[in-house]
């Protein structure tokens, strides 16, 4: 009976309704059978639904929810519901019907994304509508944005069209993520961009650093400068680095655009003769340089400032937004990246706390406060045997932080079921 109940997912995902059923006859009941479905799983988490929504089978799913009743929401080690990869693999039919037999549409995966997401970037229009009629959050957020943003960074315009008649912010962009207006530009959909525009986009939202235009200057998309500027984008306005479109334009050697900027750009006090060829031998004289590092660094530090103040009113959101605008500044900060580490444990915010803690780790190994966000983050995702070594890590680079001591010890006795971790810390860390 082991070796058929380990074929049970192969069968699932081949659709063999026959074969399943006559491994449910060999259970003593249907309900000893309906736990098989659900305790058997493989390396990544996936259920037999899993495999037979991923596959497509909705006979075997029909047969699995109706006739067995299994667990319609259950996750994978990624958070994934049989919902989300049928949606994922595109098995539209199969998705339909665990919608109509009370799939939770609502529900993420460990990245944030529901199957609107995933609906959006792939631009099925029947069926984002159908999971915004069954309750699905058109601004639910993730760790890659919106559904208007993913549909947006795919340039489908039918999705954005659809998203932005169910009043999807056109301007919302986390500080991780990019506008849906700068989205579309990178995708080169003037459809999108137009769309959004219409909807009420602000075209001078600074997203990442740096507004639509200065990207359009910098990247040389003259067509979408020209557009930006008909639709209201103001040249003046500057980025995280203090600089406008027209100084982005002639530090990427863009004449054109700078030829097209520069009547409409305020001078700038800084540049000493205001002419196009004032402003391109300016851009790259010692002076001009010197200026661009010094207001770098001012800004940074003036970031940096902003954040650790948020930190002592306990107000981590402002400050984890002060810190990506200075990690913007200087990527390489390992103090800041550890900082903003901090601030994403606070909010809860697990996945993004260990991706901040593991750039530390990288830019600094024998920093032991490196080490310990990393075990920090591992343990708000319950994965308490990689924040034991993680906190080891730390407390071997710092065997006398009291801190790291206890932080340690509580995950060794997390991961052991609460078992109470008794004797000496520093010995038991050396042995593991």
């Amino acid at each position: 009976m082991l070796l058929s109940l380990l074929g049970l997912l192969d069968v699932a995902a081949a659709g063999d309704l026959e074969r399943l059923k006559q491994l449910a006859a060999k259970c003593q009941n249907a309900e000893v059978f309906r736990n098989m479905c659900e305790m058997v799983k493989d390396k990544e988490g996936r259920t037999a639904l899993h495999c037979a929504a991923e596959a497509g089978k909705t006979q075997i799913c029909k047969y699995l929810v109706e006739k067995l009743k299994v667990e319609m929401n259950a996750k994978t080690g990624q958070g994934d519901t049989p919902l989300l990869l049928a949606v994922m693999a595109e098995q539209l039919p199969t998705a339909n019907y665990l919608i109509k037999h009370g799939a939770d549409v609502k529900a993420s995966d460990s990245k944030g994304m529901t199957a609107l997401h995933y609906a959006a970037e792939t631009g099925h229009k029947k069926f984002m509508q159908l999971l915004i009629s069954q309750g699905a959050e058109v601004e639910a957020d993730s760790d890659y944005g919106t559904p208007l943003q993913r549909a947006s960074s795919r340039g489908k315009k039918e999705a954005v069209r659809i998203l932005l008649d169910h009043k999807s912010n056109p301007n919302f962009a986390s500080p991780l993520s990019m506008t849906p207006v700068m989205l579309s530009i990178m995708v080169h959909s003037f459809e999108c961009l137009d769309m959004l525009l219409k909807a009420g986009a602000d075209p001078n939202i600074v997203s990442c650093g740096i507004t639509p235009l200065a990207f359009t200057a910098s990247e040389f998309e003259i067509e979408f400068m020209k557009f930006l500027l008909k639709a209201g984008a103001n040249p003046n306005v500057v980025g995280t680095t203090g600089m406008t479109p027209l100084e982005y334009a002639a530090l990427a050697c863009n004449h054109e655009a700078v030829m097209i900027l520069f009547p409409v750009t305020s001078p700038i006090p800084s540049i000493p003769d205001w002419s196009f060829h004032g402003v391109m031998s300016h851009i790259y004289s010692e002076e001009a340089k010197k200026q661009r590092e010094l207001k770098r660094k001012e800004n940074f530090l003036l970031a940096k400032q902003r954040g650790g103040e948020a930190v002592k009113k306990n107000d981590y959101l402002s400050a984890m937004v002060c810190y990506t605008e200075a990690i913007f500044l200087y990527p390489d900060d390992a103090t800041v990246l550890s900082n903003r580490s901090l601030c994403w444990a606070h909010l809860n915010e697990g996945r993004r706390a260990l991706s901040d803690a593991e750039a530390c780790v990288q830019l600094r190994p024998d920093w032991p406060k490196a080490h310990y966000r990393e075990g920090v983050a591992w343990r708000l995702l319950g994965k308490y045997s990689m924040a034991s070594e993680a906190f080891s890590h730390a407390l071997t680079l710092d065997p006398e932080n009291k801190e790291i001591q206890q932080a340690f010890k509580d995950a060794v006795e997390a991961e052991f079921g609460g078992m109470s971790v008794s004797g000496n810390i520093k010995a038991i860390h050396v042995s593991m």
